[in-house]
């Protein structure tokens, strides 16, 4: 690990050379300084990260090396890049802000609000702009003067959407993200029962830690529904089941040859969704690698490992597929990463001792990313924003606070007003519901997953299981916002917990 921390050091240091030839290329002493002071910070950064490296390498082992390697190796490309567009840019106003992935070419540039998928941040996001919800945004704030500078990921975010809308809105999604083996197991081993327990989100968060931890085990699992909220008796007192109604089969089922021979020989063992939660190991959170070979993954870093399974697993039928891509083109005319999401979660969050995130809030924070979007940056227009909540009174305040804004929301949809959870979902109150309303809920539930994990930023809180759920369905880490961060963290100090 040692000698992979100075080959990458080393490496490094020969780029930064690279960068004080440039400097002698400068034709003005403007641009020689600007040039010099690009190479003090890359060596500045360099410094910082050999040490850190050091330490590390005694403290978490492996994987951390292996990150800084990718860190180290990018690091170095980014200054350089950075430092060229200096030179080519030298009389312009440029604001920059430093990211650990290479730029690649996109007319308007902007940073990225957070790290690259691979990436750790240690830095705090600077706002090109600050305003206040109560002072709109001057048409004059357009950055015609400034270029700001971006990551590989988030300049390429149009591609990475576009594919991921592809992929889900497609009658065959088996091509791009195949289902999961979940006969892939010792059929003589126990049988894990996971709960699915809490709302969908929740539920379906669980389900897919548990099935890992079950892979882990080499052990197949099935999902028990006997108890669930989701999942509740007729009239005569009888359960019917609750996934299978929207989305294909999650598990073995319950009359798999390999489900009814152990519970024949008593070999169901019932877990708990603590037990994929409480430890940080036990939920793949960054950074924390897995083995699991029966998968075809010898190692992998834990999110990069949910956001390759959570695709496979959570596979609407058809029917709603289609209907939340249709919304999304049809009704709402959205276009992957051309528009930007808010996600308002209000309901029985409060019970729970939430404090609910102001609405001024959303559109502080949508002021300060406004700049991502090129047709912002080039004649002024604000993107579309897309609101998914579970109380629809917040659109009418969103509609006053910026009435030239377009807002467009599931909300408005006529066909929704018979959709339970309007004024804020309950849990408790889902036993309540008649079929239709249930049907109609859902249906809006997935048409607001779709349209959150399509939008090139993305802003909501960290305590609705419908961000962790959307985070990981996203492609990458950066342009996903969470309001209630501690205040001045980066919002990796939440989802690195995820």
């Amino acid at each position: 690990a040692q000698q992979v921390t100075v080959l990458n050091c080393s490496t490094c240091s020969v780029k930064t050379l690279f960068m004080m030839r440039i400097i002698m290329h400068a034709r003005s002493t403007q641009q020689k300084l600007a040039s010099m002071a690009l190479v003090v910070c890359a060596a500045a950064l360099l410094m910082v990260f050999c040490l850190f490296s050091a330490s590390n390498i005694h403290t978490t082992g492996k994987w951390n090396n292996q990150l800084l390697r990718r860190r180290l190796d990018e690091l170095p490309t980014s200054v350089e890049e950075i430092a060229n567009f200096y030179i080519q840019n030298a009389n312009r106003t440029v604001a920059v802000e430093e990211r650990e992935s290479p730029v690649s070419a996109e007319q308007q540039i902007a940073p990225s609000n957070e790290e690259a998928a691979t990436q750790d941040s240690t830095q705090e996001e600077t706002a090109p702009q600050e305003t206040t919800a109560s002072e709109p945004q001057s048409q004059e704030l357009v950055a015609s003067s400034t270029v700001y500078l971006l990551s590989k990921h988030e300049l390429e975010a149009t591609k990475h959407l576009t594919k991921l809308h592809s992929d889900m809105c497609s009658a065959n999604w088996d091509e791009s993200h195949p289902p999961l083996p979940y006969d892939c197991c010792d059929p003589n081993a126990p049988v894990n029962a996971v709960p699915l327990f809490g709302g969908l989100t929740n539920a379906l968060k669980m389900i897919l830690l548990g099935g890992v931890k079950s892979w882990e085990e080499n052990r197949c699992f099935f999902v028990d529904e006997s108890v669930s909220h989701l999942n509740k008796p007729d009239q005569h007192g009888v359960r019917h089941g609750f996934l299978h109604k929207y989305m294909e089969p999650i598990g073995l089922d319950l009359d798999h040859p390999i489900v009814k021979k152990a519970r024949e020989e008593n070999r169901i063992v019932k877990r708990d969704w603590s037990e994929f939660w409480n430890d940080l190991s036990a939920r793949r959170a960054y950074g924390h690698i897995s083995k699991l070979p029966s998968l075809g993954f010898q190692e992998i870093e834990g999110h990069n490992l949910k956001r390759n399974l959570i695709r496979r697993m959570w596979r609407p039928h058809n029917k709603y597929r289609q209907a939340s891509c249709h919304a999304m083109e049809e009704t709402h005319g959205l276009k992957p990463a051309e528009y930007m999401a808010f996600s308002v979660r209000r309901g029985d969050k409060g019970e729970e001792k939430f404090a609910f995130t102001e609405l001024s809030e959303y559109i502080d924070e949508a002021e300060k990313q406004l700049h991502r979007f090129q047709s912002y940056s080039t004649t002024g227009e604000v993107p579309t924003i897309f609101v998914a909540t579970d109380d629809c009174t917040v659109m009418p305040e969103f509609r006053q606070m910026r009435p030239n804004w377009n807002f467009v929301s599931e909300c408005d949809v006529e066909e929704n007003s018979k959709a339970a959870a309007q004024n804020g979902f309950a849990l408790r109150d889902f036993k309540n519901w008649g079929d239709d309303a249930e049907d109609a809920h859902f249906t809006k539930f997935f048409t607001e997953i779709y349209a959150m994990t399509m939008s090139r930023v993305f802003i909501g809180v960290g305590y609705t299981n419908v961000s962790w759920w959307v985070y990981f369905l996203r492609p990458f880490r950066h342009s996903f916002i969470l309001l209630d961060k501690p205040k001045g963290a980066p919002d990796s100090r939440m989802f690195d917990f995820w």
